[in-house]
This record gives C-alpha cells, structure tokens and sequence, in this order.
C-alpha cells in the first residue's frame, strides 16, 4: 500500500476520520493505522507499520456505509419536504378567503353584465318604451328620454362587460 506522509495532502488519519463518521447505520468495523516520524521528522501514516522505526499504532473504528438504510434516510428527509411543497402551492386561509371573495365578484359581474346586455337588446327591439307610473299605468317615453335610456343601458353594458 502507498504511504502518506503529512506533506501528501490526505493523511490516512483525516481519511479514517472520515470513514468513522460515515454514518449511524452502519456496521461497526475495526482497523489500525500506523504514525511513525522519519529521521527528518516528518511524520507518516500507513495500514502497516513502518519496518525501519518504531511506530505507533492508532486503532481506528469505522463503520461502513448502509447504503439501504442512507436511502431511507434521504427519502423519508425528502418526503417532508415534498408535503411542504404541495402544502405551499396550496392558498392559506386569508389567500382562500380573498379567492372567495373575488370568485364571488367575478360571478356578481357576469350576473350583472348579462342583465345589461339583456336591457340593451329590449331598448332596441321595443316599438315604444315606458316606465310604470304612481298609480300602476304606462307612461310612454319621449324620444328624448329614449335615447336617454338606450344611451344608459349602453353605459351599463360597457361597466360591467368590460374585461379590464
């Protein structure tokens, strides 16, 4: 095996650390990693003790990684999430509230838009128009007040039909 000396970048120590903080679902698996400084006083780390000095022994316990337990994990971390997603496309009370409301509108507008549209086309079709006097009688428009009321019902249709 290839040694590493603390110059090399990964020292096998940093690498074992790693190793054991792999993950709590693991299983629990034991080695030795060997710490010796040469004559220049470079330390090295190996999995086999150093043959011309005196090494010390660093006894490392890992565990390997469950990789079906680790996918568990992650989906029930994920499964959450995604609820919180769907929870958050979804109005809140004063979100669904206001959408009450302006659906309600919305349906008051057409109900009024077609009563608008309704009294346009009787404006235009009636041969005379009147208006319901005190005592129950008709009281024929002039054609002043005609065109008065065909000119209102055109107002009505042009607020409540228009889509802006």
């Amino acid at each position: 095996m290839k040694r590493l000396s603390a110059r090399s970048g990964l020292p096998a120590l940093a690498v074992a650390v790693v190793v054991a903080t792999a993950g709590p679902m693991a299983v629990a698996q034991e080695a030795s990693v060997y710490k010796w400084v040469d004559a220049q006083g470079v330390p090295h780390y190996s999995d086999q003790p150093s043959v011309n000095s005196s090494s010390e022994e660093l006894p490392i316990h890992y565990r390997k990684t469950d990789h079906a337990a680790l996918q568990a994990r992650v989906k029930a971390k994920t499964e959450p999430e995604t609820a919180a997603d769907v929870k958050a496309g979804q109005p809140s009370g004063a979100d669904a509230t206001a959408e009450g409301e302006r659906q309600r509108l919305l349906a008051e507008r057409e109900s009024n838009c077609k009563g608008a549209k309704l009294r346009v086309t009787n404006d235009t079709n009636a041969r005379r128009l009147y208006k319901p006097g005190p005592n129950g009688e008709r009281i024929y428009l002039t054609d002043e007040e005609l065109d008065a009321e065909r000119a209102d019902a055109q107002r009505a249709v042009e607020e409540w039909c228009d889509n802006s």
